[in-house]
C-alpha cells in the first residue's frame, strides 16, 4: 500500500510542477480516492506539503525564486541588463514590456498558479481530514494556506486584478475572470490569519525552513503595511521584534547565511550543488571575462551613505575594459558544486523593524519610529537619524529601507508603487515610461485560451 501511495504522490508533485504545462489547462492529478490515500499517511502527507517548497525553490528565475527580484529590480531603478540581447529581460529594464513575454507568462503567471494549485490540493486534502493526528494536520494545512496567500501576495502586486482560485477544478478554473485585487487582499488576510491559527510557534524541523506561526505574522505585516493599516501591521511586527527567538545579527556577512539569527523563514535549495538562484544569477562566473549579468545601477549605488558597512558586505564589483561594474552580493555562492551554506530567505528581522518603525511614523510616534530606524542604522555603521518629525522619518525610512532590502523580493518596486513614488521617481530616469507600467501585463497567451480574463490598461 505504502507503494502505491508513493506513487499517487508522485503524480500529484509532477502534475502541480510542471513548468510547461498552463494552469488553465491542468487536468485533475488524482481522485477523491487517490487523495485520500495521500493525505491518510503522516509520511506521504507531510511530503505532499513539503513539495510545494521544492516547486518553489528552482535553479532558475520564477516568482518564487529569484524572479522578484530580479525582474522588479530592472522595472525599478536598482538593476540593468548588461546582456541587452536578451529581449525578454531588456523589456523589464525600459518597462516596455510585452503581452507575449515569455517570462511572464512562464516564470510568473504559470509558476505562480502552479504553485497555488499545489496548494490547492493539500488544503483540500487536509481541510476536513480525521486520518492524521491533529497536530500533524494543523502543522501541514497552516503551512499550505500560508504558500498560497504568499503567491498571491505577489500575484496581486505584480498584475492587480488575477484570477482567485481556491478549488482544484481545472473546468472551473479554465473560466476565471480576474477578482478585484481588494478581494484577494482580502483572502490573503484570511488565509494568513487561518495559517496563524494552525502552525505551532516553534519549527517544525531544528531549521527555519518550513513556516512556524511567526512566518504568518511577518507576512501579516507586510500585507497591512501595503493595504495602509497602520495599527495592524505596528502589532504584527512588534510581536516577532519581542520574540526572542529572532535577532539583528551584528556581523553583515551572517545574514544570509543556513544560521542567520535574523531568518523568520528560509527556503532549503533542493538540487545538489546549488545554494541560491540570485547568487547564481548576481555573482559572475569565475571563469567568465564579460561583466556581471545584472549590475546595480549607479542611482542605487548613491544611496548608499559614508562609511555604510553593507555597501562593504553586500556589494561586490568587477572591472571590465577598464568599467567597474557593481552587483549585488548578500549571497556569496554563485557557482554550481560549492558547499551548501546559504538558504533563500523569504522573510527576516530587519524588514519588520522598519515595517514598525514607518507605522510608528505615520501615526505620530516619533520616538519609537526613530529607535527602530536607528537600530537598523547603527548595525550599519551609521549614525542616528537626523529626522525628528513623522514626514522627516518617513523620507529617512524609504531611503534605508532602499539600502537594507535592495536586491531583495522586490522591495524597492513595492514600495514605490504603495506610497505612489513610481512615476516621480522612474519618469526622469527611464525614457517611455508610462504610468500604467507598475502593473505586468496579463500573458497575452491566457488571454486567448480564457475568454473571461481581461488586460491590464496600457496593454
Amino acid at each position: 500500500m505504502k507503494h502505491i501511495r508513493y506513487i499517487i504522490l508522485l503524480v500529484l508533485f509532477l502534475n502541480s510542477t510542471s513548468s510547461c504545462r498552463k494552469f488553465v489547462e491542468v487536468e485533475s492529478p488524482i481522485d477523491k480516492l487517490d487523495s485520500e490515500l495521500v493525505f491518510t499517511d503522516v509520511e506521504t502527507a507531510t511530503s505532499a506539503v513539503v513539495g510545494i517548497y521544492a516547486n518553489m525553490m528552482v535553479i532558475y528565475p520564477v516568482i518564487s525564486s529569484g524572479g522578484v527580484t530580479i525582474y522588479t529590480g530592472l522595472a525599478s531603478d536598482e538593476l540593468y541588463n548588461s546582456n541587452v540581447g536578451n529581449a525578454s529581460q531588456s523589456e523589464f529594464n525600459s518597462n516596455a514590456v510585452s503581452k507575449s513575454n515569455t517570462i511572464i507568462l512562464s516564470d510568473f503567471w504559470q509558476k505562480g498558479f502552479n504553485i497555488i494549485y499545489h496548494a490547492n490540493a493539500c488544503i483540500e486534502g487536509l481541510e476536513s481530514n480525521t486520518y492524521l493526528p491533529l497536530s500533524i494536520r494543523d502543522q501541514l494545512l497552516g503551512e499550505a494556506y500560508l504558500c498560497r496567500a504568499f503567491i498571491y501576495y505577489y500575484f496581486v502586486n505584480l498584475f492587480g486584478d488575477v484570477p482567485l482560485l481556491l478549488k482544484t477544478d481545472y473546468l472551473e478554473n479554465q473560466k476565471a475572470a480576474r477578482t478585484p485585487s481588494a478581494t484577494v487582499y482580502e483572502q490573503i488576510i484570511a488565509d494568513l490569519k487561518n495559517a496563524w491559527t494552525l502552525l505551532d510557534t516553534s519549527y517544525p524541523t531544528d531549521e527555519r525552513v518550513r513556516p512556524n506561526k511567526w512566518v504568518a505574522t511577518a507576512l501579516l505585516a507586510r500585507v497591512y503595511l501595503t493595504v495602509g493599516n497602520w495599527s495592524l501591521a505596528e502589532q504584527e511586527s512588534s510581536s516577532i521584534i519581542n520574540n526572542e527567538n529572532y535577532a539583528l545579527d551584528p556581523d553583515l556577512d551572517n545574514v544570509f547565511l543556513t544560521s542567520s539569527k535574523e531568518a523568520i523563514w528560509q527556503i532549503m535549495p533542493v538540487i545538489n550543488g546549488y545554494n541560491t538562484t540570485e547568487g547564481a544569477n548576481f555573482i559572475p562566473l569565475s571563469w567568465s571575462s564579460g561583466p556581471p549579468t545584472f549590475p546595480l545601477t549607479a542611482y542605487l549605488m548613491s544611496s548608499f551613505e559614508a562609511g555604510d558597512l553593507r555597501k562593504d558586505s553586500w556589494v561586490a564589483s568587477k572591472t571590465v575594459q577598464g568599467q567597474t561594474y557593481y552587483y549585488p552580493y548578500k549571497y556569496k555562492i554563485g557557482e554550481y558544486g560549492q558547499p551548501l551554506t546559504e538558504y533563500y530567505m523569504i522573510f527576516r528581522l530587519a524588514e519588520q523593524y522598519l515595517i514598525r518603525a514607518e507605522c510608528y511614523a505615520r501615526q505620530g510616534k516619533i520616538e519609537e519610529s526613530k529607535n527602530d530606524l536607528d537600530l537598523i542604522r547603527e548595525r550599519a555603521g551609521l549614525p542616528p537619524a537626523n529626522a525628528n518629525t513623522s514626514d522627516g522619518l518617513l523620507f529617512a525610512i524609504a531611503r534605508e529601507r532602499r539600502v537594507e532590502l535592495f536586491a531583495e523580493w522586490g522591495h524597492r518596486w513595492f514600495d514605490l508603487k504603495r506610497t505612489q513614488k513610481t512615476t516621480e521617481v522612474l519618469a526622469p530616469l527611464k525614457p517611455g515610461w508610462q504610468p500604467t507600467d507598475t502593473l505586468f501585463p496579463i500573458p497575452s497567451e491566457q488571454i486567448l485560451r480564457n475568454p473571461f480574463l481581461t488586460q491590464n490598461e496600457g496593454y
